[in-house]
């Protein structure tokens, strides 16, 4: 490594509310529900349509019994499975005896042979278990469709949920519409309690999915609370849907991750929101509803991270990757990049740059300037990082064959700043650097975290493994870390 270029190169490496806070929230909103009347409706968007769970059993014990309306491709009623989760969530609630009946909408137009399937998917999900719970479950859910919605009237306390999966199987045509008129339809309702579920494991359309949540969003105008529920960094699946989902994202990155639209796990989901989306989201003041969303609010609102996505605009980090395209060629054609000035003194240190390739299964090259590049100089970064991750001695040389198959990854770090300690970063959003005893620095981009939906201690497993210290070696005390927040863009 030659220091006086500061360069790094950077090993591509291949929940839910806790019980005693959800305990809280239980407190909370129930205080809100009993204080407040029908004056606002409480709204809770989630990732996951079993932490509308707990908010709707907190409003069943405040007052009764209620009636829900589960606007939802799926019914949610798995009774045989023991612990909430979103397949079971709602059949739960009535074996529990919080909601006394499902008004259960999964579709516009449900034509006598879709309503026998849709039933006899339930009668499969009951075969399991005991056969009075069974029967509670036929007598409590009402199959309906828009049309049978429009008539129904809801009397006595009742909530509806809304899973953003129903406009993607049988929607009409077009399913803009269908969200126009679910949405009036509810507010026309006045509920106290709204909760929305984006349960992008069956989204198999990203910006078609972010486009129906930003159009409810921005055609809700009735008076409402709102606020976000994110699942954790480092979430684990909890459907054998769920998985195969997320295992098709990381293979297919250039459908499921654009930059734009992406989809991810856990809080890294909203973490990576299009940028439309946080925008009407923090219009609607929204707040957060568990630890996760702190953290993912915090960044939304952090004035150094947007002021940096406003300098490196979508367009501009496009152009970045389509550079070190043109250079991967350019290289195997014979041409060489030098490396640009690095200026590292002073208090501002300008930013710091990275170029990585890899494929659907594996990192394949990267090198990282991660600090010193001036802006006028980032079009010369991206070529010599190109270059020097095409040859990265960690890995076989990448072939120009390989070239049409590969993922173009750039990140741009900001300004470096030490922490208090290990875990005072976002993952995903920082990239860090360990310091060890000796002054030695070892780098590991946000970008991996996201990628490979690490916790904390995965990513600093992973980054003190890489600087020699073995996995629990960011446990001992004579070591520093840095921080730096950090914008990433895959083409």
């Amino acid at each position: 490594m030659k220091k006086k270029k500061r360069v790094m190169r950077v090993m591509g490496v291949p929940s839910r509310i806790s019980a005693s806070l959800a305990s809280l929230f239980l407190i909370f909103f129930t205080l809100i529900f009993s204080s407040c009347g029908r004056q606002k409706t409480q709204i809770h968007l989630h990732d996951r349509h079993g932490l509308s769970y707990d908010f709707v059993k907190a409003y069943a014990q405040e007052h009764g019994a209620i009636t829900l309306v589960l606007l939802d491709y799926h019914h949610d009623i798995r009774p045989e499975i023991e612990s909430v989760t979103s397949v079971n969530w709602v059949g739960k609630l009535v074996e529990e005896d919080y909601v006394k009946k499902v008004i259960w909408l999964s579709g516009k137009k449900l034509l006598l042979p879709n309503r026998n399937a849709r039933m006899d998917w339930l009668e499969r999900s009951l075969k399991n278990t005991y056969p009075e719970t069974a029967d509670k479950m036929r007598q409590t859910v009402q199959l309906v469709d828009w049309d049978d919605l429009q008539t129904v009237e809801l009397t006595g306390p009742f909530a509806i949920t809304l899973d953003f999966d129903v406009f993607m199987k049988d929607p009409g045509d077009p399913a803009e519409l269908f969200v126009d008129q679910l949405c009036n339809w509810i507010q026309k309702q006045k509920p106290e309690l709204l909760t929305l579920a984006f349960s992008a494991a069956y989204q198999p359309k990203p910006d078609k999915a972010w486009a129906w949540l930003e159009q409810f969003t921005e055609a809700y105008k009735s008076r409402s609370d709102w606020f976000l529920e994110s699942g954790e960094f480092g979430e684990k699946f909890e459907s054998n849907d769920e998985a195969l989902a997320w295992e098709e994202w990381r293979k297919n990155p250039a459908k499921y991750c654009a930059a734009e639209t992406p989809f991810y796990a856990g809080a890294y989901f909203w973490q990576n929101a299009p940028e439309k989306c946080i925008e009407l989201l923090k219009g609607k003041k929204i707040q957060a509803g568990n630890d996760s969303a702190r953290e993912i609010l915090g960044s939304w609102y952090d004035r150094d991270l947007i002021a940096m996505k406003d300098k490196f605009s979508t367009a501009r980090k496009q152009a970045l990757c389509d550079l070190a395209d043109r250079a991967a060629e350019d290289f195997f054609a014979g041409q060489d990049f030098a490396a640009p000035v690095q200026n590292t003194a002073g208090p501002e240190k300008n930013y710091g740059i990275a170029v990585r390739f890899r494929n659907a299964e594996e990192d394949r090259g990267c090198l990282s300037l991660y600090e010193g590049v001036a802006e006028e100089d980032f079009e010369q970064a991206v070529q010599f990082c190109t270059k020097e991750a095409l040859v990265d001695p960690r890995y076989s040389y990448i072939r120009p064959e390989e070239l049409a198959d590969l993922y173009t990854n750039i990140s741009i770090f900001g300004k470096w700043e030490e922490i208090s300690g290990p875990f005072d970063f976002e993952p995903g959003l920082h990239s860090l650097i360990l310091e060890d005893e000796k002054g030695e620095k070892t780098l590991l981009q946000a970008s991996i975290a996201l990628e490979r939906n690490y916790t904390r201690e995965d990513f600093l497993a992973r980054l003190s493994n890489k600087a020699g210290l073995g996995f629990d070696g960011w446990k001992k005390n004579a070591l520093h870390f840095y921080r730096a927040q950090t914008i990433t863009y895959t083409d």
